[in-house]
């Protein structure tokens, strides 16, 4: 028996201050509870990395590229870091509904 999430919600981000948080309080704030956030730092230069370290919840895997690689290597880098059944994609600037993950799940 496996003890990995039942689903990875992924996010990459780049330079996404203004929205950030809000998104990923959507992701946090889930009626569904059993997942990972895998969370993307692209080289960001704006306050990305300090709001995304601002968080303590242990459902969080920060990854930080030192500089930015673009969005395709930011993707493949989270996918290989995704230990869920299910995968799924949040962008920077998105917020989710509370009940989005359970209902896809």
């Amino acid at each position: 028996m496996s003890n990995n999430p039942r689903v990875s919600v992924f996010m990459p981000v780049y330079n996404a201050g203004h929205y950030l948080r809000e998104a990923i309080d959507s992701i946090l704030q889930q009626t569904f509870i059993d997942f990972e956030f895998v969370i993307v730092n692209d080289g960001s230069t704006d306050e990305s990395e300090s709001i995304i370290l601002s968080y303590s919840d242990p459902r969080i895997k920060y990854i930080n590229n030192p500089q930015n690689l673009g969005l395709i290597a930011s993707l493949n880098i989270g996918m290989e870091t995704c230990l869920g059944e299910y995968i799924v994609r949040m962008d920077q600037d998105d917020v989710s509904m509370p009940n989005r993950i359970e209902q896809q799940v």
